[in-house]
Order: C-alpha cells, then structure tokens, then sequence
C-alpha cells in the first residue's frame, strides 16, 4: 500500500523532473468498453458553490432532555485523566477478510469494512457481515491499488468508495442509500482521475468536520515525484481536494476553496504539498487534521494542522521531505510536520496514519494520536500539545501486523485493519 510494501518494484528516482499537464477529474458514468481507456472528466471547471455551514448548537441553552446540561457538578461525567501511553493494551480480532483496508461507521451506526478486491461488509457481532457492494469487477489491485477508502454523506443518504478502477484511475462512486439501506445498484461515478504510475495513488476518504468530501491523493507515483506534482497546483496529484459531491452534476467546487479562483490551479485542492498521503483523519473533538504523509527515502511524516487554518496549507514536498531538503529550496509557506522519523529506522518504512482517541473503554488514550508502520507493525502512541511541541511518543505495546488503516466504531473505539486479513479492536488488557 505504500512504495515499500513488497507489491511491486519501484522504479528509481530521475533526476530531471518533468511537468505533468492540468489532470481533469473525472463525472457522469462512464462505462469501460472494448479495452479503452475513459477520459478524465468533465472538460470544463465544476461549478462553485456557497457551501452553507450547519447552526451550531447554542451551548448555552439547557432543555429538558439535555440531562447532562441539567446535572451538578457532582453528577457531571469525569474528565479525562491525563494521557498515559504505558497503560496495558491488547488486540481483541473481531473479524477477517481477504484484505482489509479501509473502515466507517453508516448512518445506523455499524462500522463498515473494505476489501481491497472491492466489497464492502458490516462490522457483525459475529464477524465481518455479508457484502453490501460489490465493486470486484471493476476494481484491480495491482501494486497499491483496491478499493482503499469509504465515507458516508452526514445526512447518511450517500456512501462514497475509493478505487481503482481496471484502466489504473483513481475513482469514487457514490452509491445511494434509501431508508437507510444501502442500494447498491443505484450508483454513480463521482470523480476519476488518471493515474501516471501504479505507486503514490493514495485513496483515503473522509466528509470533514463542513461536511464536504475530502480525497488525498499522492503525488502520481514512481520515485523522487518525476512529475514535479507535489507543488503543482496545475494538477491535483500531490494534494489533498475537497468537494461538495452532490452540488453540481456531478459534483461542485466550494467557493471557500483556497485556489478556486486562480485559472492555472486545479480548483479541488484544499491542501498540496504531499507526496503519498494515504491516511488522514479528522479529529472528532477539535476538528484537527491530521495527515501521514510516506516518505521518499529519508523521513516518515506527520503533519498537523488546525481545520481553520488547513486551506491552502503547503506541506513541503517535493521541496522537503519532512524538515529535510529534498529538491531546490524549501517553500516559503512550508507548514513542517509535528512528527516525523527516520525512513527504514527502528520505527519502520512507511508511516500508517491513524486516528485520535476519543472512545471511553481507554480512558489514558483519551487525545492520543494513534498510528503504525506498514512494515514494523507496532501501534504508536503520539501526544503534541496545543503548540505542536511533541510532548510524548512511544510503542504501546500491541502489534496489528501489515498495519493499513485505523477505524474508530460509533464509540470512538478503534480498530486496526491487517492487511494479512484481520480486524482487530484496540481493548484494555
């Protein structure tokens, strides 16, 4: 899943990069016949559209079914106790599947799995559930391709895949669901983008704390980015976008995009700057960023960021490859990460993003940033304070194996996704 997994050679760095032409994401569905490779759509600018933000709550009101609002300070719930990372933990397996790769939870509050081939399951008290959609058949998994990522819409009437599709383009289907059942044969291609080389495609899928569909993307692939995309803000590779997917046919742009007014920029990138982000994830609580970003040959990554300030945020590469140079001189705008180690060290080779803690069975984890590494195995526990100063970062204790993703369940507990096969929980030991 990253460019040392073992999938597939990579091919060497080339020392002269070249300029890769305005990339056009992809609408309408486009069916594959006779072997020919769809274009990448639509040919002219999506729309953009005022994006309005949902009320927030008025913290101030108290009702009578607020109970907690109501309660004394003597009944009000604990805090938190402070983050302890040598609390004992263990790995409970929930389920299996051929390949797991991606988790969230739908709007009637089951976590949902992805296979790598290209289905989709629920999370059962008996295992992973049934398929629900099934994508195999326009799905490939070659190098570090698959299906890779799903979110479901806030108003939990849209499920959104992440593939690739046979032709090697990066693709996102939006499947309805009605009366809260997933339909899965009323779908429609959403976005595809074509993809220079098999590596670095990316593929993670999240609706933010706005509601909106984020999608991060590598930098196209191969080694040393030949294309020159990661501070291209021609092209959408090397960035990550933001969509409203049911705005315009297929989808809009939000008008609070930071480049969408610039002719030469592709107006979907919300942030740029990154070479193979294939975990992301929003903080519940804070709304926080966070993104882990595989490295070149040099530094691991892990880049956060407050949501307010995350537009148009320039993580560095190919300039930087964490707080090292890589090519030319370093940006200007660099936003450096607030963690980063050494590519083929102790800690592994390629950094697998995970999540905050925010569930209740682990009190201690309670603001922790959990992640691992595609090849060690180990779960991490990350503490940065409000400054972005590291305050602690440690094993903690439990190994997930081929470690591809982190899900949190509608509890806030986490699961760790094996490629091997498992699924497993993240309890107390």
């Amino acid at each position: 899943m990253t460019n040392r997994t073992g999938h597939a050679p990579v091919p060497t760095r080339r020392s002269r990069p070249i300029r890769l032409a305005t990339a056009l994401l992809a609408a309408a569905v486009v069916a594959v016949a006779c072997g020919e490779q769809p274009d990448d759509l639509p040919v002219e600018r999506p729309p953009v559209v005022d994006v309005e933000p949902e009320p927030e709550p008025d913290d101030d009101a108290v009702t009578d079914d607020d109970p907690d609002a109501l309660a004394t300070d003597d009944e009000a719930e604990p805090r938190a106790p402070e983050p302890d990372l040598t609390v004992a933990l263990t790995l409970t397996e929930v389920a299996t599947l051929d390949s797991p790769t991606a988790g969230a939870v739908g709007p009637d509050g089951v976590l949902h799995l992805t296979d790598r081939a290209g289905t989709v399951h629920p999370l059962t008290e008996d295992g992973a559930g049934e398929a629900v959609v099934d994508l195999s058949a326009e799905t490939t998994t070659e190098s570090e391709r698959g299906l890779l990522g799903l979110a479901f819409a806030a108003d939990g009437t849209e499920l959104y895949l992440s593939s690739t599709d046979p032709n090697g383009a990066s693709t996102i289907t939006a499947v309805a669901i009605v009366d809260g059942r997933i339909r899965p044969d009323e779908r429609r291609t959403l976005f595809r983008l074509s993809q220079p080389y098999a590596n670095h495609n990316g593929g993670d899928l999240h609706v933010g704390p706005d509601d909106l569909l984020y999608l991060g993307l590598g930098d196209g692939g191969s080694a040393g980015d030949p294309l020159d995309a990661g501070q291209d803000l021609s092209t959408p590779l090397g960035a990550l976008l933001r969509i409203d997917p049911r705005g315009g046919d297929p989808y809009a742009v939000p008008s609070s995009n930071p480049f969408v007014d610039e002719d030469d920029a592709a107006p979907e990138i919300f942030a740029y700057g990154l070479r193979n982000p294939w975990r992301f994830s929003f903080d519940p609580v804070t709304d926080e960023l966070w993104i882990a970003d595989v490295g070149q040959d040099s530094r691991e990554e892990i880049n956060r960021v407050a949501f307010e300030e995350a537009a148009g945020a320039n993580f560095g590469w190919n300039r930087m490859e964490g707080t090292l140079p890589f090519e030319g001189e370093e940006p200007d705008d660099h936003v450096p990460p607030v963690y980063e180690y050494e590519t083929r060290g102790p800690e592994g080779c390629a950094v697998t993003g995970g999540v905050v803690y925010r569930g209740r069975a682990i009190p201690e984890l309670t603001g922790v940033y959990l992640y691992a590494d595609y090849c060690n195995g180990t779960v991490r526990g990350l503490i940065v304070d409000a400054d972005g100063e590291v305050v602690e970062q440690r094993e903690l204790g439990i190994d997930g194996g081929q470690v591809v993703a982190f899900a949190p369940d509608a509890d806030g507990e986490v699961y760790v996704l094996d490629l091997g096969g498992a699924v497993r929980r993240i309890d107390p030991a």
